[in-house]
């Protein structure tokens, strides 16, 4: 979706290029016409745009004429994600949460109205699948790792964030009303970690908490997925992952409330 054109921070040309990057990005490969066409733009700015990012390395055009990113592009990402010195660390507690407990553990961070996966790891290779991979996105209302983080912010903020979210349901247990998705936030922070009960994805089960910094704020959240969670799993696997969360935190010289 490109910018609004009328945000006193929009550079038209500039909103349009980034649209294009992240259009491609989520679609592998595009012809010139997918992508004006997806970007509702005309055919001669799309194609500066798209000859401009191949000049300068971030799009490749193959011989049919269909453009892809190149590894430039996710170069910029990983040292985006290298500059974060508390990764390895957390990369560590992810893979002893996911052996220990057998299933897929993930730490996700808020990037705007949605949750970004940056780190997964599923040790014993379960017989399951997430939805959710390393470097895509899901919602902050539908996911354990979402609504922990959310449950770490003002009630006003929340609000605000869920009037500006595409407010859907995935599933029939999906919270789309906003007084009980708020009822659900007061049992987080009572209980310091969130669940997410087949509300992203049929057959799913997650459990969910905040990784919190020095300043009381939520710097993402460690979650993890598996395809049944009976009251004794629940007990188990939350005890672990708070657990684990807290020596986590300690070691990074974070304090976990």
């Amino acid at each position: 979706m490109v910018k609004d054109q009328h945000d006193p921070q929009s550079v038209q040309v500039i909103d349009r290029t980034f649209s294009v990057l992240e259009l491609v990005s989520l679609n592998g490969s595009m012809s010139l016409k997918d992508i004006y066409s997806a970007l509702d733009l005309n055919k001669a700015s799309t194609l500066r745009i798209v000859n401009a990012l191949v000049s300068n390395g971030y799009l490749d055009r193959d011989s049919k004429g269909n453009y892809s990113l190149t590894f430039k592009s996710y170069e910029i990402g990983i040292r985006a994600v290298r500059r974060v010195d508390y990764i390895t660390f957390i990369r560590e507690t992810l893979d002893k949460l996911s052996d220990e407990l057998e299933v897929i553990a993930q730490f996700s961070v808020r990037e705007q109205n949605a949750l970004l996966c940056l780190e997964s790891f599923d040790s014993t290779r379960s017989n399951f699948s997430v939805y959710t991979r390393v470097g895509m996105r899901s919602q902050l209302y539908a996911t354990s790792a979402g609504k922990a983080i959310l449950s770490t912010y003002d009630d006003d903020d929340i609000k605000a964030l869920w009037s500006n979210m595409d407010i859907r349901a995935f599933t029939p247990r999906t919270i789309v009303d906003f007084d009980e998705f708020m009822k659900e936030i007061y049992v987080i922070r009572k209980r310091g970690f969130a669940v997410d009960m087949e509300e992203s994805e049929s057959g799913l089960f997650c459990v969910g908490t905040p990784l919190i910094n020095s300043k009381h704020k939520a710097i993402g959240a460690i979650s993890l997925s598996t395809d049944k969670l009976t009251d004794a799993d629940l007990q188990k696997i939350s005890k672990g992952l708070l657990s684990q969360t807290q020596r986590l935190a300690y070691m990074l010289s974070y304090s976990i409330k």
